[in-house]
């Protein structure tokens, strides 16, 4: 008994979180193997809207990612590149402007590749010795239930949670971190987005008076912001999903003059100092065979929860288009007769020799003195501020034509409707663009998904519990004879970590 006691009192204290103090992020596991998906759970105070990852060796960064949050909680997955090499990593986790400092030692094994960490890793005769049953914790309870195990939450408070059921083998770590000892900071003032930072470079920056971002297939994700006098901007968001492009359009230079906008890096990508080296030996290698053949036949991971919202809302969804599905007229070759033949709201007129594109602004019908407004005509959702790109755009890679007839705002400027080229790749192929504007690749926020699994048999980052409630977690399929850790890890209303860690077999 005595053993026991010092065990759980040595766990919980080995358990102490290195994350940062203003954030903590949970895992539905511990080690992994090169390829797959971390399950990531996020704790933070309330106010920001996203929480910055990054999975670090003393090699350098091996993967980057973004959790959206809300309310102070978030989740997502975080990709390990097959490439990985093996050895220890650290799991960082800030907030924007942050600095990345502890989280979680993550273990990845690649069994694709004999490429290890410099120096992280140790070759040993043999490892400690198997895990044993032990139950530890604050807050909750557990019992089985039949297939299921009960988590019944005793801590007096409705909490918000993340529960992982997974395997215990030979390539786990013997300890992991838990919420236990994170202070939740007090809450900050709040946010519905992502604020992305840049500046204006190039022989005439100064020229510049601002800039646009757009996503190229996103009916949403179109900014503008203004340029400061030493050349910088910002420009707020909404939380944009998924590794994506972003168009930056610098405005205002003028005919002729050269500049261009560079994205502000905000992840750290110094490497991480002082983790301990992974140990591996010749037992590993049924662990090792017998995890890389489930990898091999899982396909798809099944998603279970989306519990954060996706889009706020926007112009685009806001508002109803007149849309034009050009196969379902007769195809011609040119942009301005597509506008002439099949689209009376729009015209292509020229003013000055270029190309100006504008749009009937419908009260003026009624008027009987019918007017032309000035138009934002954008491909795929990105403007196009130079008509006569749109001018020469091949019209046969074009699926549809959406006239949103009502006022738009771009920054300062307000326009008299939108001209939406939407493409059948929705990437804006062929379209020609000047020199000034630069397309960054751009690493969104994952969506939060809860999934099962042969090594993770169930992983969900987002619960709710109240007082005295209670959640159920399937344990189907448990091998007998094998070691599962049942991980329960959360923050009360009031504020107060609580957790349950249970190895049982």
């Amino acid at each position: 008994m005595m053993k026991k006691i010092l065990f759980a009192v040595l766990l919980a204290l080995s358990c102490l979180p290195l994350a940062a103090q203003d954030v903590y992020v949970a895992t539905d596991k511990g080690c992994y193997l090169a390829g797959e998906n971390i399950g990531c759970s996020a704790f933070c105070a309330k106010g920001p809207s996203v929480v910055l990852l990054e999975l670090v060796s003393s090699d350098g960064v091996a993967a980057m990612g973004k959790l959206a949050v809300a309310g102070g909680r978030g989740a997502g997955v975080l990709r390990i590149p097959f490439g990985t090499p093996t050895g220890n990593y650290r799991l960082r986790a800030c907030l924007p402007g942050g600095t990345p400092a502890g989280g979680p030692v993550i273990s990845v094994f690649n069994t694709l590749s004999t490429d290890r960490v410099k120096d992280g890793v140790e070759v040993v005769g043999s490892l400690s010795s198997a895990p044993k049953a032990f139950e530890t914790g604050y807050g909750f309870s557990v019992e089985q239930a039949g297939d299921s195990l009960v988590i019944r939450n005793m801590s007096g408070a409705a909490a918000s949670v993340c529960l992982s059921l997974y395997r215990e083998d030979s390539l786990q770590p013997v300890m992991r971190s838990s919420i236990a000892g994170f202070k939740l900071p007090a809450p900050s003032e709040p946010s519905d987005g992502e604020v992305i930072r840049g500046r204006i470079t190039g022989p005439d920056a100064s020229a510049a008076t601002g800039v646009i971002l757009a996503v190229p297939g996103s009916a949403t994700d179109c900014y503008r912001a203004e340029v400061q006098e030493d050349g910088t901007f910002s420009v707020h968001t909404e939380n944009i999903f998924g590794d994506v492009d972003i168009v930056c359009i610098p405005s205002g230079l003028g005919e002729g003059r050269t500049a261009h906008a560079e994205l502000e890096q905000v992840f750290s990508t110094s490497p991480e100092t002082g983790l301990p080296k992974l140990e591996i030996c010749r037992s590993m290698e049924a662990d090792l065979l017998r995890r890389t053949a489930a990898m091999q036949e899982r396909q798809l991971t099944d998603t279970l929860t989306s519990s954060l919202p996706v889009q706020a809302g926007h112009f685009f969804l806001e508002h109803e288009c007149t849309r034009y599905v050009l196969d379902d007229y007769t195809r011609f070759p040119t942009m301005e007769e597509v506008f002439v033949e099949i689209i009376p709201q729009v015209r292509m007129r020229r003013k000055g020799g270029k190309p100006s594109i504008t749009l009937l602004i419908p009260s003026s019908v009624s008027d009987g003195m019918p007017r032309w407004g000035d138009a934002v005509v954008m491909v795929d959702g990105v403007p196009v501020l130079d008509h006569s790109l749109i001018e020469s755009y091949d019209p046969a890679i074009i699926k549809t034509i959406d006239v949103y007839p009502y006022r738009y705002y771009l920054g300062p400027s307000d326009f008299d409707g939108v001209v939406n080229l939407v493409t059948f790749d929705g990437r804006m192929p062929g379209l020609l663009l000047p020199d000034n504007i630069r397309i960054y690749g751009f690493h969104g926020c994952s969506l939060p998904q809860a999934f099962k699994g042969s090594e993770t048999l169930f992983w969900h980052p987002l619960v709710d519990i109240p007082a005295g409630g209670s959640v159920s977690v399937p344990c189907a399929g448990v091998d007998p004879g094998v070691f599962y850790t049942l991980s329960v890890e959360g923050i009360s209303a009031d504020g107060v970590p609580l957790y349950l860690r249970k190895t049982f077999f």
